[in-house]
């Protein structure tokens, strides 16, 4: 059996519902993608037998048309036969309108899905779309979603509120077993998983709510995996004795949300200078003890177009911005400008230490330019709610970590028509070079020309402030060295290859 520990569970266990860290990892372990990167980021057929390319005629010429063949002989965990219509049924699940399904970039340019037989989905874009398979079933970035079962999904009377909420079937390596809330998840062997009989038979996922609690059982060697262990902690567990702990690649970033849309902050020399003013050396320095990196793009070092920017601290540049724009300090010491003050609130996730304490690090350093800075803090569960402050756009700024496109194309997040519910435009960003840019990239398959477009796109997000990329994260592992085979990969759904896991 294998123990695993968390600081929070999930709200919801239908991975389409959800944008908790958390339900991803645990739908890699209840189901099934298209496609997943291995250890090394290399993309890797899963449901599918082989990812679509131009070069095995997976992919048409026009960039339209896209053809997966599937795996024979996969069962769902209630026996029912995998088909090609769970691919329709789940497609159809995300567009749905009535579905409250989060992050739908990609499937809402699907034309049409043939399936001449079970073992074959034929899709049709209603343009070319070069990320799309990266994003269509594919745990790559925020937002990716498993293949659904179509005989349950057809007997789901409410999709939003329905019993793959609460009780998931997939085609993973484990299955559900309970889940008690506040307390525990549990899962067990499923023995006709597709790839071979998982080598673990059970994982039972503890959620206890303090790092510190976590890292006394840690070192009495009562968990054997500690999933998302804070940064801000690394010297302490690095120093136990008998525990595997160490970094590996992860495309995610540590960043501050901006709601463009709050007065003051809709300055794009207002979010300039809080980028010149914080010393990120410093802070990640102090927060993260040097785990994490400073992050130098909008998009993920290994996609195409990536470049190396820089961030430079400078707050007498950060002042003199402030100054010419016409933002006078007060007797307080607060700047303001046409009876709008700059201060502001930070959304952070209570009991985080990393991203808290970097909240209370920017306070001293936005104060010595004039901007006062409040800390609310949320639980995660709440702060990540439909009906929470970045959905309803209630916040002024916002700090946590988001995971980056494994494709360039990020303009469900910067697309002025990709505001919240229809992307994930949290930042009520609208730049119309920006735009065009992205649109332009869609336009080609070849990798140079895209990556010449989104140098030129990044650069917009990156000089108007869009948003204030923190740092560039490590994804620390905290194990039990009796743990084999344990190999997570980049993406923000790092658990690939589970099956495989012993101990």
């Amino acid at each position: 059996m294998l123990r695993a520990v968390e600081l929070t569970e999930p709200d919801r266990l239908n991975p389409y519902l959800s944008q908790m860290d958390i339900s991803y990892d645990l739908t890699s372990l209840l189901y099934s993608y298209l496609v997943v990167a291995d250890d090394r980021g290399r993309l890797t057929g899963d449901l599918a037998a082989a990812v679509p390319s131009l070069a095995n005629g997976g992919i048409s010429n026009d960039g339209k048309t896209y053809t997966y063949h599937l795996r024979r002989g996969v069962r769902w965990q209630d026996g029912a036969r995998f088909t090609s219509a769970d691919v329709v049924a789940s497609w159809k699940a995300v567009v749905d309108p009535h579905n409250l399904t989060i992050y739908r970039q990609g499937y809402d340019r699907v034309a049409s899905i043939d399936t001449p037989d079970p073992y074959t989905a034929i899709v049709h874009l209603r343009e070319r779309y070069p990320p799309f398979v990266t994003q269509f079933f594919a745990p790559l970035q925020e937002g990716g979603k498993p293949i659904l079962p179509a005989h349950i999904l057809a007997s789901e009377g409410d999709f939003n509120r329905g019993s793959l909420t609460q009780r998931p079937v997939g085609t993973g390596p484990f299955e559900f077993v309970s889940w008690q809330r506040g307390d525990r998840i549990v899962l067990r062997r499923f023995d006709g998983y597709f790839r071979g009989r998982p080598k673990l038979e059970r994982i039972e996922l503890s959620f206890v709510p303090s790092s510190q609690t976590i890292m006394t059982q840690v070192r009495l060697h009562q968990v054997d995996l500690w999933i998302t262990p804070p940064a801000a902690l690394y010297p302490e567990y690095s120093a136990f004795d008998g525990v595997a702990v160490y970094t590996v690649p992860w495309n995610q970033q540590g960043l501050v949300v901006v709601n463009g849309g709050k007065p003051g902050l809709s300055d794009p020399v207002v979010r300039r200078a809080i980028s010149l003013a914080l010393d990120r050396s410093a802070i990640l320095q102090r927060a993260t003890h040097g785990v994490d990196e400073i992050p130098r793009d909008a998009i993920a070092p290994t996609a195409v177009g990536y470049e190396k920017r820089r961030l430079v601290y400078d707050p007498a540049a950060a002042n003199a911005l402030l100054d010419a724009a016409g933002w006078v300090r007060g007797a307080d010491g607060v700047r303001a400008k046409n009876g709008v003050r700059l201060e502001f609130t930070i959304a952070t996730i209570s009991g985080s230490s990393t991203y808290e304490e970097i909240a209370l690090l920017m306070q001293p350093y936005l104060k010595a330019i004039g901007i006062a800075l409040q800390i609310k803090a949320y639980p995660y569960n709440q702060i990540f709610d439909f009906a929470g402050p970045i959905d309803t756009y209630a916040y002024d700024l916002a700090i946590y970590g988001s995971a980056l496109n494994w494709d360039p194309d990020t303009h469900v997040y910067f697309g002025c028509d990709q505001w919240f519910p229809k992307g994930q435009n949290f930042y009520k960003y609208c730049n119309a070079d920006y735009d065009r840019l992205e649109a332009q990239a869609l336009q080609t398959d070849d990798p140079a020309a895209r990556a010449a477009l989104y140098k030129r796109a990044d650069a917009i997000v990156w000089d108007t402030a869009a948003y204030l990329p923190i740092f560039e994260s490590r994804r620390i592992v905290v194990r039990n060295p009796d743990l084999k085979n344990y190999k997570p990969n980049p993406t923000s759904t790092p658990w690939w290859n589970a099956w495989e896991w012993d101990i």
